[in-house]
């Protein structure tokens, strides 16, 4: 009898064991995006830069104006990057399931390694026991009571070494599907990688080709000379623009009133540093035919898509694409000072939303009249443009 019993605790044992291993890996199925649902999404970006790529051809075999062409290989700069944008955001998530299949696969592995040692000590236990089976264990009952609960502990012994088969076939299965699971996610990975690169050398080849542009401008006087009118009128548009917000913002209440104080640099991944400057408040002499004009505020210089947060607390006035500046950003700060960031590849706060100091609002970029990925910072004081320099601590510069 103690042999029996002895047998028994060992069985129950054994399978309490294996019922708690169970139960620690309920795994489940994840829905996740097939390679060919991305690949459809990609599809239907790439269409849009496809019709961006033939507004730009049919402008380019028209008479056209300076403006007309910036904004025709600035539309189709936006374009490519909203494909590039989808295609990380898209890789990031692939990345994301592939490392939580590998953990869920790891945790197959374990569970089915797990009850494998189990299964093995039950076997090992008959063996060092001698040929017990259980008809042994029926034959040697003393009492009619006695049969009736060694019939009961057959019972259970069959039915915990059938669920601990299917426990491991269970285990096996699981295994193999999350094997296949991660090889099918890892080819999408690697497609969304290959297609991300090919995006970034588009976006690159089309990023020089405007730089191009814009540096044939600089040698054509008659092209150089409608860049300044479009400044200048941009620059005009901006007074308009503040002379109308501030007369609204007076009426209703500012939520905000600047009373003095160092502004926030307003490009964090660039050292608040003259020799982070590409260019300063100057007037100078034109670079080609005769006269003077004004560059009315700071160029910052930072890499595309970096981001540009406030200056200081106050109200967005202007969030949009804006002629010369590109898409632009105007800040309400309230006593009579606005500051403007422009060529922005994308805005990331609305007009009328409040914001605070250091915010970020808009990623960097070289929409508009730019050769180059930076942020055209200035300061308006009612309305006119005012040398940065006291404003955010930072000396000007002659060029």
């Amino acid at each position: 009898m103690n042999k029996y019993i002895k047998k028994t605790f060992a069985f129950t044992f054994a399978a309490i064991m294996a019922i708690g291993i169970s139960a620690e890996f309920p795994y489940k199925a994840e829905a996740a995006k097939t390679l060919s649902q991305l690949q459809d999404e990609r599809n239907a970006l790439a269409k849009e830069t496809k019709e961006a790529k033939a507004q730009l051809e049919e402008l380019k075999n028209k008479q056209l104006s300076v403006q007309e062409e910036l904004d025709a290989v600035d539309k189709l700069l936006v374009a490519a990057q909203d494909e590039v944008n989808k295609a990380q955001t898209d890789l990031a998530d692939v990345t994301a399931r592939l490392e939580n299949s590998k953990a869920e696969l790891e945790k197959a592995t374990d569970a089915k390694e797990s009850q494998l040692e189990v299964f093995g000590e039950r076997l090992r236990f008959f063996y060092e026991q001698g040929d017990v089976g259980y008809l042994d264990i029926i034959f040697e009952a003393e009492s009619f009571s006695d049969l009736l609960i060694r019939m009961q502990y057959v019972q259970d012994i069959m039915a915990y070494d059938n669920n601990l088969l299917e426990s491991l076939k269970e285990n096996e299965k699981i295994i193999n599907e999350k094997t296949l699971q991660i090889a099918e996610e890892q080819e999408t990975a690697q497609a969304l990688l290959d297609l991300q690169e090919q995006k970034k050398n588009e976006i690159e080849a089309t990023r020089q080709e405007k730089e191009t542009l814009m540096a044939s401008y600089m040698q054509d006087e008659e092209k150089y000379q409608q860049i300044v009118e479009m400044n200048e009128e941009a620059s005009r548009e901006v007074e308009r623009l503040i002379a109308q917000a501030t007369s609204s913002s007076s009426s209703s209440g500012s939520t905000y009133v600047y009373t003095g104080g160092q502004l926030n640099w307003p490009v964090p991944s660039r050292a608040a540093s003259p020799s982070s400057l590409s260019s300063g408040f100057v007037y100078r002499k034109r670079p080609i035919g005769s006269g003077y004009e004004s560059h009315t505020g700071y160029d910052i210089p930072a890499g595309y898509g970096a981001d540009i947060v406030a200056a200081e607390a106050g109200t967005v006035i202007y969030s949009g694409w804006m002629n010369g500046y590109g898409y632009t950003i105007m800040i309400n700060h309230g006593g009579g000072l606005v500051t403007l960031y422009g060529h922005n590849s994308s805005l990331v706060v609305s007009k009328g939303q409040s914001v605070s100091r250091g915010q970020v609002i808009a990623k960097c970029g070289s929409t508009g009249n730019s050769t180059g990925n930076h942020c055209h910072f200035e300061v308006r004081v009612n309305g006119s443009a005012v040398s940065p320099e006291s404003y955010l601590g930072v000396a000007n510069v002659s060029y």
